[in-house]
């Protein structure tokens, strides 16, 4: 049947929804598991005589097709099944089931113009209906189902975590006729991780990466392999063998609730007649009928987009902009999509695999719309090893990966080269290293980035027996909640270390192996990072001594590092009914070191405020002070009003407040003195309820800011503050003394400050850096700005900050900086730390 008169096009296109039956296999399980021969079997595809390692992930479209009348999977041999057409046919499935219903009546004629990208869409779906690949279907209504082979090695966990979603079905693969406690592999220089242990790995991966809003999907299989090499009598008992072991591991409900354990199946991959191989693939075929995602009604200008995309992708195209797709948004010749509904339609088509759109400052203005170019481009760079000497050290240049792209197949990277860049550096596969010119301290563009997961060196030096010691240094753990965190996830702790401090040299010998790294905080700071587990070691090392430690360098380390973490573990999750995307968080939690640094001897920092002066450990009776625990969490203190102050001048009391002098009352009030004297203002409390800011100073500014916008003047604050009975000096704060006591030259303080000093600089604010843009006098709404522009990027929002200040017209100074530091209750002579630690003013600071 041709859709000739394109009527059924037309029909299906009439109402406001459509169905949507979009799903993925996703076979992953460690090397030389047997998943390539898996998948072969499952697709019809030959089945490979010899043993061949997958290069990054492998992706087939067209080869596993679902019908719809049996509601049974069906193998594929024939053919060449491209993404476009796996679209196409979907389409002429959805079209074949409107003509067979008789949806609409014959003599309806659709609210659809007859002409335009409508028409060539119909077209399309005319043509690929004609062409031979079609002819084994018949009238069959099949919709093509993408497989993914995933490849096993750990250099390749890095690259994964871009693919799992709550969208799919998990086949877990292992060899079945090994013990569970077997080695994954014989040779003596590799981590000795069991298969258990690997397929722990993968379970804890899977959920931590899709953290599902169904408590039930995406559901889990496993597929125990090599039945062949067990005797044919032994093949049931093995079976419940390893079913038993399975359970006995996974008792938790939530992860119960996934994973499939009531049948195991144990396959001969190599062998198509298998029974089992049948069984697989029904019961594939039954568990993805049974998510609610399934058959989901979408708007369909959804479906009328992926056509249009699916034709940019048949003429070559592997990416366009968002103004493209904004264009394409109008000109489907019906009603286009609101721009909330367009990025819910990205967000849909990036979770199921179709599409890779990330909604952040330096992405969000592309779309690659071929699903096998992220794959192309991930692969490029961890499969280039051979080719590229310096990744063996986990190291690549910018002429390095031009290199690696101007290959045939890689060339088209090269036209949006900066792109693909950022989004390596966004999945933390490449760190950027900054470097700065020594004399003006500008920013050097980079050109030799980092490649963590490359890295598999291991520490031969004697750093850290030296180093990491209990005269010397301060640690910490960030310790998960599960048992298994995936292995990217400390990587990429490790990645934005990089992307943030050098790499320090130790006897020539750069400090960075596989799962460790030693930067320079300062040329008295050292941090040393160590992965184990579940856990990550956090140390800062001082030059001569842990007592000569800076409390608020410390806190502000722990607090980046904490933000990074949390923003690394966000994982996002999208269905097709949601408003907006969720975010959530794989859990972690800080454990305090002791001052023996033992890893079993540690305390919950929650717990630090129960103890008295002093922590003895239980297991060597050594003494940790209160104070060094606390350097984790040093708070910033307020200057307070001298006996001899006057108080607020008459000469100021009909003035109105500005941002940063509210900022300053706040400072010298609890949140409850501050509520209070707003509503002696006039704000009522409903008002003051709905103010939603986590940051406390943050809050109370709001509930101030509230009376100025009522054009409160200084006196009426001051009226306020005599009701509310507060200390009238709390209004000195607007005036506070500016002059700072410092032994900086004035041809120092009168510079505008380099980027290198900025960039270091953002990483002391921490958490307050909202406060410290109101005192350098940046608008509210600029820096609500900046905090949207870069959500819960800590030193990120800081630098952009520091950067709208200093790029103003007026000339900004490092003398300004030095007093906003002051007024903000930071430490001003942080800005001769930070000085004497930048390369940028070798000549005007002394080195001692």
């Amino acid at each position: 049947m041709l859709v000739t008169d394109r009527a059924e096009f037309f029909q299906l296109l009439s109402n406001d929804l459509v169905p949507s039956f979009d799903s993925r296999i996703l076979v992953v399980g460690a090397y030389a598991a047997g998943k390539t021969t898996l998948v072969s079997n499952l697709i019809g595809k030959d089945i490979p005589k010899e043993r061949q390692s997958t290069d990054g992930i492998d992706v087939y479209f067209g080869k596993l097709l679902f019908d719809m009348k049996t509601q049974k999977l069906l193998e594929q041999t024939n053919g060449i099944h491209s993404f476009p057409q796996a679209i196409y046919r979907k389409i002429l499935s959805y079209l074949q089931s409107v003509e067979k219903e008789g949806v609409i009546p014959g003599n309806t004629q659709p609210d659809i113009p007859n002409d335009g990208v409508l028409q060539q869409l119909s077209k399309k779906i005319d043509e690929y209906e004609k062409a031979d690949s079609t002819e084994w279907y018949g009238d069959q209504e099949v919709i093509p189902i993408p497989v993914l082979d995933f490849a096993g090695q750990i250099v390749y966990h890095a690259t994964h975590q871009t693919f799992i979603t709550s969208h799919g079905i998990y086949l877990i693969t292992f060899n079945g006729s090994k013990e569970l406690d077997d080695s994954l592999s014989d040779r003596e220089d590799d981590k000795k991780t069991t298969i258990l242990e690997n397929i722990r790995q993968w379970v804890s991966s899977i959920l931590l990466y899709s953290h599902p809003d169904n408590k039930d999907y995406p559901k889990l299989m496993f597929v125990a392999t090599h039945k062949d090499l067990v005797c044919q009598q032994d093949v049931q008992n093995k079976r419940a063998q390893l079913i038993n072991t399975l359970s006995a591991c996974f008792t938790d409900e939530s992860i119960k609730s996934h994973i499939m354990l009531q049948e195991l199946f144990f396959v001969n991959g190599t062998s198509k007649n298998d029974p089992e191989i049948e069984e697989l693939r029904d019961c594939i075929s039954k568990t993805m009928i049974e998510n609610p995602q399934w058959g989901q009604k979408v708007p369909k200008q959804f479906l009328i987009l992926e056509m249009m995309v699916a034709a940019l992708v048949e003429e070559g195209t592997k990416i366009i902009s968002l103004e493209d797709a904004e264009k394409m948004n109008t000109q489907m010749g019906v009603k286009p999509l609101s721009r909330a509904e367009l990025g819910l339609f990205l967000g849909v088509q990036h979770i199921c695999g179709k599409m890779t759109y990330i909604d952040y400052p330096k992405l969000r203005n592309y779309i690659v719309i071929d699903p096998t170019c992220l794959i192309d481009v991930l692969k490029s760079i961890v499969t280039s090893v051979p080719i590229i000497a310096s990744l063996r050290q986990g190291r690549l240049t910018n002429s390095d990966l031009a290199n690696i792209w101007s290959s045939e197949k890689c060339s088209h990277f090269l036209q949006h080269e900066e792109y693909f860049r950022q989004l390596l550096v966004h999945y933390d596969i490449l760190s950027e290293v900054r470097r700065y010119d020594r004399e003006s301290g500008k920013k050097i563009s980079v050109d030799c980035y980092l490649v963590p997961c490359m890295i598999t060196a291991h520490n031969t030096t004697t750093f850290f027996a030296k180093h990491l010691t209990s005269d010397k240094c301060v640690g910490f753990v960030f310790e998960f909640s599960a048992t298994y965190v995936p292995d990217a996830i400390p990587r990429r702790l490790i990645a934005s270390i990089l992307s943030i401090w050098n790499v320090k040299k130790y006897e020539n010998v750069d400090l960075l192996f596989s799962g460790c790294v030693a930067v320079v905080l300062d040329r008295k700071h050292g941090l040393v990072v160590k992965t184990e587990l579940n856990t990550v070691a956090v140390y800062i090392v001082h030059k001569k001594r842990k007592e000569l430690i800076i409390k608020d360098l410390a806190s502000c380390v722990r607090e980046c590092l904490e933000q990074n973490l949390a923003k690394i573990s966000e994982v996002y999750s999208l269905a097709f009914t949601s408003d907006n995307i969720t975010q959530r968080y794989v859990p972690f939690h800080i454990r305090l070191k002791s001052g023996c640094l033992s890893p079993n001897c540690l305390l919950d920092a929650q717990n630090v405020n129960s103890i008295g002066t002093s922590w003895v450990c239980d297991n060597h009776g050594y003494i940790t002070p209160k104070s060094e625990l606390e350097i984790w969490y040093t708070d910033r203190t307020i200057l307070q009003c001298t006996d001899s102050c006057q108080g607020i001048l008459d000469a100021v009391l009909s003035m109105l407040l500005n941002d940063s002098q509210l900022l300053r009352i706040c400072n010298s009030l609890t949140k409850e003195e501050v509520r209070s004297l707003a509503i002696n203002l006039g704000v009522s409390n409903t008002k003051l309820d709905a103010i939603d800011v986590d940051s406390i100073p943050m809050h109370k500014f709001y509930s101030l800011r509230i009376c100025r916008e009522k054009n409160k003047s200084c006196k009426d604050f001051v009226k306020a503050m005599e009701a509310a009975e507060i200390n009238r000096h709390a209004m000195c704060q607007i005036r506070r003394q500016e002059e700072v006591e410092t032994d900086l030259p004035d041809k120092i303080l009168n510079l505008s400050p380099s980027d290198e000093m900025l960039d270091k600089l953002c990483l002391r604010i921490g958490k307050e850096w909202m406060v410290l843009g109101l005192e350098l006098g940046i608008e509210i709404e600029r820096l609500e700005q900046i905090e949207y522009d870069n959500p819960k990027v800590l030193r990120e929002v800081s630098r952009q900050m520091l950067y709208c200040w200093r790029n103003r017209e007026d000339n900004s100074t490092i003398r300004e900086l030095l007093h906003a530091l002051e007024r903000s209750g930071r430490n001003p002579h942080l800005i001769t730390e930070i000085l004497e630690n930048c390369e940028s003013f070798p000549k005007l600071i002394p080195v001692d």
